[in-house]
């Protein structure tokens, strides 16, 4: 994977299941991201989310503005491998980009790590119900505590 700069936006450079190339802007991918954390995507719906809006946008579309090829993209706007980042109530997950190479592998991370992080936020979450229950006296036991998410 490559993040490169044109015309002001960056694109994340990547391959789909058949081995073509991807250029895919990075607001498009925050945008899975968001609603992936909206919604509980899996991986799977995150990748056809990503390719469905791309093809909306006509940026899948050969016969459109052709994307520059790898020799092309300018050496001083392109971050190859750098770690993607994704900061979720103040805590910050990291992605390699350089051993993984396409789309289905980006969108596992993306799900993994808001899996990830859901359950951390739900574990907090409960401890300091449990916390504050005991405080207004009721002890461990005597409390069911249903989360519906």
């Amino acid at each position: 994977m490559t993040i490169y700069t044109r015309n002001g936006e960056e694109y994340l450079v990547t391959k789909d299941w058949l081995g073509r190339d991807l250029h895919i802007p990075m607001n498009i991918v925050a945008d899975a991201i968001v609603r992936a954390a909206d919604d509980g995507s899996d991986a799977d719906q995150i990748e056809a989310y990503i390719l469905n809006t791309m093809l909306v946008r006509g940026l899948t579309n050969t016969e459109g503005e052709a994307v520059p090829s790898a020799e092309e993209i300018a050496s001083e706007n392109v971050e190859s491998s750098e770690p993607l980042t994704l900061v979720i109530n103040d805590e910050t997950y990291y992605f390699n980009t350089g051993p993984l190479k396409t789309l289905t592998d980006l969108a596992v991370w993306i799900s993994e790590t808001l899996n990830q992080t859901l359950e951390h936020i739900t574990e907090t979450h409960i401890a300091q119900l449990e916390a504050d229950l005991e405080k207004a006296g009721f002890p461990q036991g005597n409390i069911t505590l249903k989360i519906k998410m």
